[in-house]
């Protein structure tokens, strides 16, 4: 068994942590985890005791239960936590974690944080195109852009697919080119992505409902893909709005703003939720949609699945 877990985050600020032990050369086991099942996969990796096995564990990108920091404070667990979520700050009481909204001067992500402890040990990981490849990836998780590429980048991991992209970025990230460059495919693929995630967003807009919410004045659509450009696409065409909320049923409620006067972190943590300022989530489980089915289909009884023999 590798000596190395790497417990991390789905989206390219959770994916980027395993293309950077990629670059390290030592062999590792990795586990991308949604928000919400993180506590099920750390009481699964203690109650088997599997997590004993390994040497070395990190977790990078994920809000780390204060059970968890506990119980790997008593068993002597080498873990290392490196994130950057508001909400995750009493991580700092413990040793062996890295929480941090802010890197110098500006915001920063569970990448970065990576990084900077990685390329202490690993000192080879250190080039100009890796750090230009972190740096994108930061803009895209805090949302402050110098250009389309971490845009761009998103995009073409949701379309190769978690598993082809880590292949793809670490093949690139290792080859001889100094800067990181996207394919001229990839370039025509993106350009058109664009234009087709614009209508979209237009599309989205049109259907926009207005609701009051805790006193805040929201925009609410329904949306499956592309929370965060619709989002802000949203939040800037659309001022007089507090906040924005995107349902999307099989997975979890977003919400972004774009105002200074407006924290969206202490709106999702009244359902649950968090993150940050200006983008933060909170879960849509089996229960809510329970309730939504009960209450539009008014007489609707739930039934127990039939086991497969």
């Amino acid at each position: 068994m590798n000596k190395t877990l790497l417990i991390t985050h789905v989206d390219l600020d959770g994916v980027s942590p395993i293309i950077l032990l990629n670059l390290t050369g030592i062999k590792f086991e990795y586990k991308n985890v949604e928000i919400t099942d993180l506590d099920e996969t750390l009481h699964t990796l203690i109650d088997s005791e599997d997590i004993k096995k390994y040497e070395q564990i990190y977790i990078t990108d994920l809000t780390v239960p204060e059970w968890a920091y506990e119980y790997f404070k008593d068993n002597n667990i080498n873990v290392k936590v490196f994130d950057h979520h508001e909400v995750h700050l009493y991580g700092n009481n413990y040793p062996f974690a890295t929480v941090k909204v802010n890197l110098g001067n500006h915001q920063t992500c569970g990448t970065e944080l990576f990084f900077e402890y990685l390329k202490e040990i690993y000192p080879h990981i250190n080039t100009k195109k890796v750090k230009q490849y972190v740096d994108y990836v930061t803009e895209l998780d805090t949302w402050h852009f110098t250009s389309d590429i971490p845009k761009e980048l998103d995009s073409l991991k949701n379309t190769y697919g978690t598993k082809d992209f880590i292949k793809s970025i670490t093949r690139r990230l290792k080859s001889k080119k100094e800067t990181f460059e996207f394919t001229p495919f990839e370039k025509k693929f993106t350009k058109l992505k664009k234009a087709e995630i614009q209508r979209y967003m237009e599309a989205k807009e049109e259907k926009m409902l207005l609701y009051e919410i805790n006193g805040k004045k929201c925009g609410v659509l329904f949306a499956e893909r592309n929370k965060s450009e619709l989002g802000n696409y949203i939040s800037v065409n659309h001022p007089e709005l507090d906040l924005v909320l995107m349902l999307d049923a099989s997975s979890r409620i977003s919400y972004r703003t774009n105002r200074d006067d407006v924290n969206v972190s202490e709106f999702a943590t009244i359902y649950g939720g968090g993150g940050h300022q200006k983008a933060s989530g909170s879960k849509f489980d089996d229960e809510d949609r329970n309730k939504i089915i009960l209450e539009y289909f008014k007489g609707a009884k739930r039934l127990e699945k039939e086991e497969e023999n």
